[in-house]
This record gives structure tokens, sequence and C-alpha cells, in this order.
């Protein structure tokens, strides 16, 4: 039994996943609630996504892999859009929060976050709204040269900044991007604060075609990602394949709120090994298996 088939073990008889079938695209996406035009404004500017320069980076998969990886990360995104879309386990509400994190830091949650992003920017009756919650690292806020622009933590700070505004459009159709705001020693009141709580209830309703996804920390680094976990809806654990520990596994979801979604996403895994049943994963073949971020 794998790190992951004991860890998830534990959460089976909490988990609101009760289907043994291989995760299926959704038959029909829902349509789309019309927004009022004053909530739903354009973003106040938009800036350029070069994925020739993200592929540099390691952020975008090497070409020679763009189509295999493409398919899985479909895979990986069909069960999260249903149960946002409000067709998951019975009962469950929709779910448009969607946060991505790991143990420790190396396994390639950025990565994720961001191809996960950019499959879901191909859905039609969908945008996302891809959100750089790591406020250690700022990962993603820099490679998409946002480091200047205010953000989340701005608008965690000061009352008087609507969130909505310092969202930035991107190149991409779908995609729009908010930073992760300044760097700060009070991250952690920040995010316990009642208007953290607030700004991702206004991310989540000022428009429902969105998906909102995070990229947070991983939870054993920083007191953030624990908080900002129990105000969304879905949480996807990466975990690097052969690498991360199973006690670092359990320590991670042991801080999770059992009454949310919670997956785990096997990365750096081969494709021959993947139990999709217990958890998604994506792969390079045997020994071409770039390291990821």
């Amino acid at each position: 039994m794998s790190i992951i088939e004991r860890a998830l073990d534990k959460l089976r008889t909490h988990s609101n996943e009760g289907s043994h079938q291989a995760p299926r695209p959704p038959a029909r996406l829902r349509e789309p609630a019309v927004t009022p035009a004053h909530e739903r404004r354009p973003p106040a500017e938009t800036i350029e996504v070069d994925l020739e320069a993200l592929r540099a980076l390691g952020l975008v998969p090497p070409a020679a892999f763009g189509e295999q990886i493409t398919e899985q990360f479909r895979r990986v995104k069909w069960p999260l859009l249903e149960s946002a879309l409000g067709r998951g386990a019975a009962g469950a509400p929709p779910g448009n929060r969607v946060l991505i994190t790991s143990s420790i830091a190396g396994e390639g949650k950025t990565f994720v976050c961001f191809n996960l992003a950019l499959s879901i920017a191909r859905e039609r009756d969908l945008d996302v709204l891809l959100v750089d919650g790591d406020v250690a690292k700022r990962h993603l806020t820099r490679v998409l040269g946002a480091d200047a622009r205010p953000g989340l933590t701005d608008a965690a700070a000061d009352a008087q900044l609507d969130v909505e505004q310092l969202v930035l459009g991107t190149s991409i159709e779908g995609l729009t991007f908010l930073p992760s705001g300044r760097s700060t020693t009070i991250a952690s009141e920040l995010f316990t604060s009642r208007r953290m709580a607030e700004l991702v209830e206004r991310l989540h309703s000022a428009d429902p075609r969105r998906i909102v996804l995070f990229d947070c920390s991983p939870l054993l680094a920083t007191n953030e990602t624990q908080v900002l976990a129990s105000l969304v809806d879905q949480v996807v654990l990466v975990v690097c394949a052969e690498s991360t520990s199973q006690p670092l596994v359990l320590e991670a979801i042991s801080l999770l709120d059992r009454g949310k979604q919670i997956r785990c996403l096997l990365n750096q895994t081969r494709l021959s090994r993947v139990n999709e049943y217990y958890y998604y994963g994506y792969g390079y073949p045997a020994n071409e298996q770039p390291r990821q971020p």
C-alpha cells in the first residue's frame, strides 16, 4: 500500500467523494448565471504571459510532453469542476474556491496550480482566477512580472481597497491573476482576520463563472495555508512520488478540516503507477523526468 493510499485511507470515512470510478468529463457545464455589469468589471490592467519564458523556468512542461501533460490535467480538473458546479457528492454544496498546497517545499504545487489554471481557462463556460496565496515565496507573482503590483496582502491590510480592482487580466483568454501583494511581517495576522474571510468571499461571489484557484505555501511551512484552507471549498494536496514520507503527508492532512473536499495529487510519478481511485497523478516517461519547482 502506497503512502498516498495509507494517508487517504484515514480520510475515506470522512470523504465527500463516494464514487469508485475514474474521473470523467462533465457531461455539460452549468449555464453561468448572469452577473450585473457593475459587479463584473473588466480588469483595469492586463499583463502578458510568456509561456516560452515560463517553460524555461520549469513552470510549463517541455514542449515534447505538452500534449500528454495537457491530457492529464484535464483528468485532474474534471472532478474539481464537477464539485464546483454542484454535481459532486450528494448533499455537497458547489465549491468554486480551490486551494493547492503541499506538505513541504519542492513537491511541485506551483507547477500543478499554474497548469491546472491553464487547463480550466480552456473551458468555454468558465473563467479562472489564479491567486498567489504563497505570500512568503511569491513565486507566481515574480515570474508573471507582477512583483510591483498590489495584491492579496494589500487588500487584507486596507479595508478601503476593493480586491476586485487589484485583479489583473492576462494575455491568456479566461485567465486572470491576483498577485500576492507586498511582503509583510504580519501575514499570519492578516490571514486570520475577518477581512481575509471577506476577501475570499468577494472573489468567490463577484463572478459565478469563475473558479478561484489559490496557490498557497506548504502546510507544514507556514500558518497561513491552514487558515486559508478553512475559507475555501476544495483542497488539493500535492505529494511528490517516492520522496515525501508518509508521516509528513499524514501530518499535513491532519491540519485540514475533514469537512472539506480533500484530494491528493501524486506528482512526478510514472503513469503506470497511478491509481486514480485514491489520487490523481501525472508523470513523465521513465528516465525523462525534469525537476519541477
